[in-house]
């Protein structure tokens, strides 16, 4: 693997690793602001003044042209909705599994998802078979949310996820 491949996997790796820590901002901004509605205002206020920011900085980075935007497929802005609504569900559920489980099986949604997306090619990525070990792979992410899930908090009476 070359230096640059390892470069982009630890980038990824932090990356994934700052979800777990919005959890933990999310659900405390939850326990202050009681209003999830609110909450997920307050987190994108909070990360469109930084990107704005980012981008007010980045005087390097092209912007597009009226002929890049007029030729962008219709849902290619949608990203930062469906990220939102990823993270209403932080907000909302997260406490009620942990941070580990809910992480799981987020890892688990993005996983089927993206062996299909990889597979057929779609939304602007390569075709990447969705070959037997890709699947054992999201069988055995899928086996090990079984086995996170299925611990229970505290003192919290131990219940059966099957």
């Amino acid at each position: 693997m070359s230096v640059v491949i390892g470069l982009v996997f630890l980038f990824i790796l932090v990356g994934g690793s700052l979800r777990s820590a919005e959890a933990g901002c999310q659900n405390t901004l939850m326990n202050h602001m009681k209003n999830m509605w609110l909450c997920a205002v307050i987190s994108y206020a909070v990360a469109l003044t930084g990107f704005s920011i980012f981008l007010a900085l980045s005087s390097k980075t092209p912007w597009p042209t009226l002929d890049d935007v007029r030729h962008m497929p219709w849902w290619a802005p949608f990203g930062g909705l469906l990220g939102g609504a990823a993270v209403m569900g932080m907000i909302a559920v997260a406490r009620h599994v942990g941070v580990a489980t809910f992480s799981a099986l987020v890892i688990v949604g993005e996983m089927v998802v993206a062996v299909i997306m990889d597979h057929f090619g779609l939304m602007g990525f390569e075709e990447r078979s969705a070959s037997f070990p890709r699947l054992v792979a999201c069988g055995l992410i899928t086996l090990a949310i079984y086995l996170m899930a299925d611990e229970p908090a505290g003192d919290e009476p131990r219940v059966s996820v099957t």
